[in-house]
């Protein structure tokens, strides 16, 4: 049992870490894209001038921010969920109910990256017009941010991640245990 609980937080370190590290990541590429962004405005009413390369590489920031939270989210649990549903299920099948729902966002996760690696290959060869990039560098995070969900949402479908879900109770219950605590 003291072995089963040592990898689980040495897996749960490891997760932290990734999520600390994709949270910097994400900061960069939002600040990146702030600073890209407030300068194009600021030079083309200013100046009458913008730099050729802005707009594709602002677009490609938000692109990456916005997998990379993503993937965050999933790890989060702060992904779409509509918890008046959950609150019609029992509450001994609500946690059911949560690994089907970490199992389709694994699911998810895998047509991210199928679906994303066939997409950043057949872009690849092609070049963006103003940085003379390759196209793929624009959905390379398709597949990465599927590997992320994949891992995520495996890490708390087999409970290594610390579940979040609190199960929702009625208000006769709520009032119960606080009855209980007085």
């Amino acid at each position: 049992m003291g072995e089963k609980k040592e990898k689980q937080s040495f897996l749960n370190k490891i997760l932290d870490l990734s999520e600390d590290l994709i949270s910097y990541l994400a900061m960069i590429f939002l600040v990146a894209m702030i600073v890209i962004v407030s300068t194009t405005v600021f030079t083309r009413y200013l100046f009458n001038f913008t730099f050729r390369w802005s707009d594709e590489v602002a677009l490609l920031m938000m692109i990456w921010f916005g997998f990379l939270g993503m993937a965050l989210g999933v790890k989060n649990s702060v992904h779409l969920s509509i918890e008046f549903f959950m609150s019609l299920v029992p509450d001994n099948y609500q946690k059911i109910v949560y690994k089907i729902e970490d199992l389709l966002v694994g699911i998810f996760g895998s047509f991210m990256l199928k679906y994303g690696w066939d997409l950043y290959n057949a872009t690849k060869t092609t070049v963006l017009p103003a940085t003379q990039w390759t196209r793929g560098l624009l959905f390379i995070m398709f597949p990465l941010s599927g590997i992320l969900i994949i891992i995520y949402s495996t890490a708390k479908f087999f409970g290594v991640l610390r579940e979040e879900h609190l199960t929702i109770q009625s208000e006769t219950e709520k009032k119960k245990k606080a009855e209980g605590e007085n």
